[in-house]
């Protein structure tokens, strides 16, 4: 194993992390010491023809037999997981390899799931109600090219069901990966806009966490590592895409996020960010971004201490001023990182129209995450928000 390439293990999580430049094909390793010979590597289109996805392959040849699904796509459908797992049982995958953003990642814990129970996706569309594997779950190895999501940590799986137009969060415990590759110069094929989205989903990750009502020391601990990163990485990762320092350390700050929304869950933001994107098409992180300043003012009443914490966290200087007054430097801090690396402001912006407001608030009524949410919320306030960020 190179010497730049570090392995972790946390508490918070059965997942073991590799990191640094050129971890990709160290962990090829790690699959050999599972006695895994075939795994089936779940991307999309433009990952599956970045030539590290090759050099990979090539590392496996003579151990580990892979074959690509590259049909993950930018927000994964059931049909996405039907179609994966069968390939998957026709290969007899071991192991599942999801390499790309969160959503290549999320599509391969599904398909991991669906390997093992044909159909099992079909029945998870079930608002509300705990996701049921009783199935053997072949092991999964998740390996980001964006810093946002976290997933390569977490036991949860976004999926978009085409039928009911619903964007549900699948959440088991055996969707943990085993391992997590944190390579830092896979990120750099990332289009500017795409940093910029990740990025920002990693910043709403880490403050809904921050205060949600599950909140406590430990979670706190990651989340504001996870908020001083973002401040101290996210604008030099827009700029330039080679600085491997700036996107290491944005890699760990998505990371640790992830280490502390795993336990607390989110908040209003990502209720209502969901809807966005299963009716627009709406990326989440570019959804999370024009959510998460409406969001963090609406909450702030609700914990101003907390909302002040992270106005500290994100670089402001908040030691002489009254706690209320601190607490509403939190969300402008954010409009203004999102106005420095040109995120989009606005729903409009994104393609939402404002005649479906109110099928969005009531799709986001139904999230789990609205429970704890740090301010109880109504359907009103939703629709509030909403057209506040129209």
């Amino acid at each position: 194993m190179s010497e730049t390439v570090k392995t972790e293990c946390f508490d918070e999580t059965p997942t073991r992390v590799v990191s640094g430049e050129g971890a990709l094909c160290s962990s090829r390793a790690c699959l050999v010491g599972m006695d895994i010979s075939r795994a089936l590597i779940v991307c999309g289109e433009n990952v599956a023809r970045l030539p590290q996805i090759e050099e990979f392959r090539d590392a496996c040849m003579g151990s580990i037999e892979t074959v690509v699904f590259a049909g993950a796509e930018p927000d994964p459908t059931d049909g996405n997981v039907l179609e994966g797992g069968a390939l998957g049982r026709k290969f007899d995958a071991e192991a599942v390899i999801g390499i790309g953003g969160g959503s290549s990642m999320d599509c391969a814990k599904a398909i991991a799931a669906e390997i093992g129970s044909e159909g099992w996706i079909a029945a998870q569309d079930r608002p509300g109600e705990p996701v049921e594997v009783e199935q053997e779950v072949v092991p999964i190895v998740c390996v980001p090219t964006t810093a946002g999501t976290g997933s390569e940590v977490n036991p949860f799986s976004v999926i978009t069901f085409t039928e009911t137009e619903r964007k549900l969060v699948l959440n088991h415990e055996s969707l943990y990966p085993c391992c997590a590759v944190l390579d830092p110069t896979l990120l750099v094929s990332a289009p500017k806009m795409v940093r910029v989205a990740a990025g920002l989903d990693a910043l709403t990750h880490a403050v809904e966490s921050y205060v949600s009502v599950n909140a406590n020391a430990g979670t706190r601990k990651w989340a504001g590592e996870s908020i001083r990163g973002v401040a101290k990485y996210l604008t030099r990762v827009a700029e330039n895409a080679k600085d491997m320092d700036a996107q290491a350390g944005m890699q760990r700050a998505a990371m640790v996020a992830s280490l502390s929304f795993a336990q607390t869950r989110l908040g209003i933001v990502h209720a209502m960010a969901l809807p966005l994107s299963a009716l627009f098409g709406v990326p989440h992180g570019v959804a999370n971004a024009i959510l998460l300043p409406h969001g963090m003012s609406f909450n702030c009443e609700a914990d101003p201490e907390g909302f002040m914490a992270i106005a500290a966290h994100l670089g402001v200087e908040v030691q002489d001023m009254p706690v209320a007054e601190a607490a509403a430097t939190a969300p402008e801090a954010v409009a203004t990182l999102a106005r420095e690396i040109e995120a989009p402001a606005t729903m409009g912006e994104a393609g939402v129209e404002e005649s479906a407001i109110e099928r969005m608030a009531d799709d986001a009524m139904q999230s789990a995450h609205v429970q704890v949410n740090p301010r109880k919320i109504s359907r009103e306030d939703v629709v509030g928000i909403y057209q506040a960020a129209m």
